[in-house]
């Protein structure tokens, strides 16, 4: 019998269609091999030997080279397309530099804009045009999240900049339009409404317990141990109660932490780790997956005088399911693959 599920980090409902169940095999469109993607591709701007086609780096892990030639590692780049441009950089109309960045609930909040300040940066993460999350080493993730880390504080020091997002689309249905594989970054002059959903629950949840929410709910996970794909000393993947997306994931440091700032070279190899495995495993079980990863972490504390209740985390979302009217019309979705199977399927608990 079909279930309705309420989930507490984001107050949303899933309804986990059990009678339906979907396996990694029941995804047709995920099973659909690609003709085969090489190495490097001379007409791609993101392989090395290309740096000219892009804009001047700002930020790079190289092992050889000037900026803006080949030998590197990592590089980071302003987006060529930028959703929001820095200030410096932005025409800005003289009647909208000193708008408020959260409207007033009234009529004048009707028309209410703002202008798009901010950053939006690419993360080429490997010089291999047909790297993937599953075939890098643990040494490679980490690499790419340390980038991360950094550019996350830099942007995060930015006074326009109220939150930072980290977020990678992968395939078609993820919304990636370079094949090349990249992490994206954007600084936002607002904090985003589900990310202040999110901090508002964890407050609500503190006042009342006097916990930290997402501790609590992996310390019941653990206990269950039904939706535990992997966990390594410092980091465990849930496959979440009332997921959304069928093997949606989430990865959450296991010990508490308010931001994504504070990880140390020892975390990132365990993050690495964590990111290898989990990654491996979709790759195994979908030749051909779309998806999301996108981070959720405390903004940067200069525009805290008090430090918000909250625990840093990584969603990872499989476009498998269709987002059709229930979803788009009312924010309940439907999920044909029980989080407990998903977990099963994955196996590898560590």
């Amino acid at each position: 019998m079909a279930e309705l599920r309420y989930d507490i980090l984001s107050g949303t409902y899933t309804i986990i269609a059990s009678e339906r169940a979907k396996r990694p095999n029941d995804f047709r469109a995920a099973q659909q091999h690609e003709d085969p993607v090489p190495d490097r591709d001379p007409g791609c701007p993101f392989c090395e030997g290309n740096e000219n086609e892009t804009p001047p780096e700002v930020h790079a892990l190289r092992d050889s080279g000037k900026p803006d030639t080949p030998g590197w590692r990592v590089r980071v780049v302003p987006n060529k397309f930028p959703a929001l441009r820095p200030a410096e950089t932005a025409e800005i109309d003289s009647g909208m530099a000193d708008i408020e960045v959260v409207p007033e609930v009234d009529d004048s909040s009707m028309y209410w804009r703002m202008p798009a300040i901010g950053a939006h940066e690419v993360v080429v993460e490997t010089t291999k045009h047909n790297g993937t999350l599953g075939t890098y080493t643990v040494e490679d993730m980490a690499a790419v999240l340390e980038t991360l880390k950094q550019r996350y504080r830099v942007l995060g020091d930015d006074k326009h900049i109220v939150y930072v997002q980290i977020f990678r689309n992968w395939g078609p249905e993820g919304g990636a339009s370079l094949l090349h594989p990249h992490f994206q970054i954007i600084g936002l002059p607002l904090l985003p409404p589900e990310v202040s959903t999110e901090l508002s629950r964890f407050s609500e949840y503190e006042s009342k317990t006097g916990r930290c929410l997402m501790c609590d709910y992996i310390e019941r996970e653990t206990e269950k141990d039904e939706r535990v794909a992997f966990k390594n000393r410092e980091f465990i993947v849930l496959c979440p109660f009332a997921s959304r997306f069928s093997f949606e994931t989430l990865i959450v440091p296991r010990k508490h932490s308010v931001t994504f700032s504070e990880l140390d070279n020892d975390k990132a190899v365990q993050l690495a780790e964590i990111f290898t495995s989990l990654f491996r495993a979709y790759e195994k079980m979908f030749s051909s997956l779309s998806y999301n990863i996108v981070f959720h972490t405390l903004p940067p504390p200069k525009r805290s005088r008090k430090q918000p209740a909250d625990h840093w985390h990584i969603h990872v979302y499989p476009r498998l399911n269709v987002e059709a009217g229930l979803e788009k019309g009312a924010a309940v979705w439907i999920n044909p693959t029980p989080p407990e199977l998903a977990a099963q399927q994955f196996g590898g608990k560590g």
